[in-house]
């Protein structure tokens, strides 16, 4: 049973790796595109793809990614410039509307942050007049729940104040019964034995 497990789980190993699957190649074919295939044709001067990927990153790590930032921040600054100059307004005349525009550039920018402060763009966004005015409305409304609940909170703590108010009057005129052997005399009235 073990045996023919085995022998099945290298069937479907077998099956799922392409026939020569060890080596993927990189040519240029006769019409100049560059091609890619486990089976480059025969006469054509095809290299490993993986040889070709690491001629890409030479030198240090570091210094590729600083100089690929450095390019990103060039290109998007050309961007910017270009956005910049383009005339904006409402028509088919127009590329870009004015509101357009302002969302490109700020797009551009945010992305320019990113790049410099290793965070993401949509952190140096805010969000869009629609999606404020979604926040306004579950604010006002969150306001206005908490603001209730307040209410409420402050009738309960008049109630209690006013109950403790009482209880203390209550304490406060116990103090003050008389103990026989006086006479209680209550002002307006005349008793008599």
């Amino acid at each position: 049973m073990k045996l023919r497990f085995a022998a099945v789980c290298l069937l479907f190993a077998s099956l799922a790796t392409p026939a020569g699957a060890a080596t993927l190649y990189r040519w240029t074919d006769n019409s100049g595109t560059v091609r890619y295939g486990y089976h480059p044709p025969a006469g054509m001067n095809a290299t490993p793809a993986e040889d070709e990927q690491r001629n890409l990153y030479k030198g240090p790590i570091d210094a590729v990614c600083r100089n690929l930032a450095k390019d990103h921040l060039r290109r998007i600054d050309r961007e910017m410039d270009r956005i910049k100059k383009m005339p904006a307004g409402l028509g088919p005349e127009y590329e870009l509307t004015p509101a357009a525009k302002q969302e490109l550039i700020l797009d551009l920018l945010a992305h320019r942050a990113a790049l410099l402060s290793g965070r993401k763009a949509s952190e140096f966004r805010s969000p869009s007049g629609q999606d404020m005015e979604r926040l306004k409305e579950r604010y006002q409304g969150e306001k206005a729940r908490l603001q209730q609940a307040l209410e409420s909170k402050d009738e309960t703590i008049q109630t209690q104040q006013d109950q403790l108010e009482r209880a203390r009057r209550k304490v406060e005129a116990a103090r003050h019964i008389p103990i026989a052997p006086y006479p209680i005399v209550v002002p307006g009235s005349v008793h008599r034995r």
